[in-house]
């Protein structure tokens, strides 16, 4: 069978007149003479071998191989017009784009407040949560430019620059129900026989000795699923306080003897030096310190 010859005009006075049910209404559409578009319909149905439309009275009316052939080329309008759009844009774009990784740590409301920041920049921006030995080889790839991750206090070698972002105040949380029959301030003794709940995984090794107390620990890096976690009273979390987890369904924070104030993880921005993308990183880190203390100094 010989290949179809057809141009976009065909296929767009054959959508056009489908829709409006006319060569008139269609011609004032696209702003064409109406036998021009009678032609461009008579070249399409000389190609295909069967007629598009039969005429009833001054309508025309999609014959049913028209009504098949119509819904196919209505889409592959939506794409050429896509397409032609796009090719428009092409030679003034200027598509910027940063990709970040983030520790589950990492307050949202930041996240956030980057994100409306980027969008005002014209910066397109990715983000996903990740180990902090993920997000370095994800860095080192390319495959992200910034990373927001808590301190490991291990240097990043010759590899990567790293800039103190800020600190994230942590607490201990948990159901009512599950510390019910402890005498308060819970130990450490109490906490370290209790499942806890952990955002870390072990290829955080670092933050898995720093955050985990309890030898019998369950992971879940996703919030939602950490607060499920937490509400049905299957462990205790060591958690930040943006989290709110006092505002948690019958969760409260767990008065311990080594108190509930005072501690603290240190938060650090990191990223790999010589990168393509540097004086657009140069500038993003030179807004960051504002933004991570506007928001986390944000009541409500």
């Amino acid at each position: 069978m010989p290949s179809l010859s057809y141009s976009f005009s065909q296929l767009e006075a054959f959508t056009a007149v489908a829709e409006h049910g006319s060569l008139m209404k269609a011609a004032m559409k696209l702003e064409k003479d109406r036998t021009t578009l009678r032609d461009l319909i008579d070249l399409l149905e000389d190609g295909l071998g069967y007629p598009l439309f039969v005429r009833q009275g001054r309508a025309l009316q999609l014959t049913a191989e028209g009504e098949q052939l119509h819904r196919q080329a209505h889409l592959l309008m939506r794409q050429a017009r896509a397409f032609e759009q796009f090719a428009r844009q092409v030679p003034s774009a200027d598509i910027q784009e940063l990709s970040i990784a983030y520790d589950p740590f990492t307050p949202r409301r930041f996240l956030q407040a980057l994100i409306a920041q980027m969008v005002k920049r014209g910066i397109r921006l990715s983000l996903r949560c990740t180990s902090r030995a993920e997000g370095e080889k994800a860095l080192t790839s390319g495959q992200a430019d910034l990373g927001f991750f808590q301190a490991n206090n291990h240097s990043v070698g010759n590899d990567m620059e790293w800039r103190a972002l800020g600190a994230i105040d942590m607490d201990f949380y948990a159901a009512e129900p599950l510390f019910a029959d402890v005498a308060r301030p819970c130990s450490l003794l109490d906490l370290s026989l209790t499942p806890q709940v952990v955002m870390h995984s072990a290829s955080d090794l670092p933050m898995a000795r720093r955050l985990q107390i309890s030898g019998n620990v369950m992971v879940a890096n996703e919030l939602e699923m950490l607060r499920g976690l937490i509400e049905a009273g299957c462990g205790w979390g060591f958690l930040p306080t943006h989290f709110e987890a006092a505002r948690w369904r019958n969760v409260a924070a767990i008065p311990t003897v080594v108190g509930n104030e005072g501690i603290s993880q240190t938060m650090v921005t990191i990223w790999r030096p010589g990168s393509e993308k540097r004086m657009l990183i140069d500038d993003t880190l030179a807004q960051l310190s504002a933004l991570w203390r506007a928001e986390m100094t944000r009541t409500g």
